[in-house]
């Protein structure tokens, strides 16, 4: 994607990343800061978005993982001084910065990336005793064979999609139909779902909408080799590549 991105759940995901490593005290020699903390990152755009955050504190020294709908993000520079933390994080190339105050066991603060920003709201995670660190992997559900389209019909189906913003790779599914020229169906991420609008299909090209509720944005593509290949533009506020592939 362009260097303004698609607000679908995506950009956000990295806003998340940002705002988790930035809570932190350490009093008196001892280390309230480490450890595993869960919350969301605000966005204007893209609403709330979950994220989990894991913090080491190395005398002053803030490392750790954070953990979002979009992937893992890393912590390249943090401080911790008085309870309050400066931090710098990697967003798909793009340095991101945090700062929060720890108050207990709750991490507040703000973000900023590319431009953007929001605040930033974390709790520790509950210990339970004798639980394993982390939840076993559930069975996943038996996967129905997906209805082939009619023939002739390229489109109908599930896609397995991707929009590109400044070099972070969003995931969505798509599942379209089509009647003569008209597409509806829907999109759906970890953010949520949102049904199509104004779609069409004609000469190989695609066109839709969806009303994220931040605002719409509109898809165009072209069908070339099995894959759909084109641009999106969230309101005139960012623009960006996407793709897709059906299942």
């Amino acid at each position: 994607m362009q260097s303004r991105k698609l607000t679908t759940p995506l950009l956000v995901a990295v806003l998340l990343t940002l705002s988790a490593v930035a809570s932190a005290a350490s009093f008196q020699n001892k280390d309230t800061l480490s450890g595993k903390y869960e919350g969301v990152a605000k966005s204007e755009q893209l609403g709330d978005i979950p994220l989990t955050v894991e913090i080491k504190n190395d005398n002053g020294k803030v490392t750790g993982k954070i953990e979002t709908p979009q992937g893992p993000a890393a912590i390249t520079g943090g401080t911790f001084d008085n309870g309050k933390i400066v931090m710098k994080f990697d967003a798909g190339g793009n340095e991101g910065t945090v700062t929060a105050t720890l108050d207990g066991d709750k991490i507040t603060g703000k973000w900023e990336l590319a431009g953007q920003g929001g605040a930033l709201e974390l709790k520790r995670a509950a210990m339970v005793a004798g639980a394993p660190a982390s939840p076993a992997p559930a069975t996943p559900a038996p996967v129905k064979p997906a209805t082939p389209a009619p023939a002739g019909d390229p489109i109908t189906g599930e896609w397995d999609a991707a929009a590109d913003a400044n070099g972070t790779q969003f995931p969505f599914t798509l599942k379209l139909k089509l009647d003569g020229e008209t597409v509806t169906g829907s999109s759906e991420s970890s953010q949520g779902t949102a049904a199509l609008s104004k779609g069409t299909f004609s000469a190989n090209k695609l066109s839709f909408s969806l009303d994220t509720g931040s605002g719409i944005i509109s898809f165009t593509a072209t069908l070339k080799d099995g894959k759909i290949v084109g641009d999106f533009d969230f309101s005139g506020q960012m623009t960006g590549k996407w793709e897709a592939k059906k299942k």
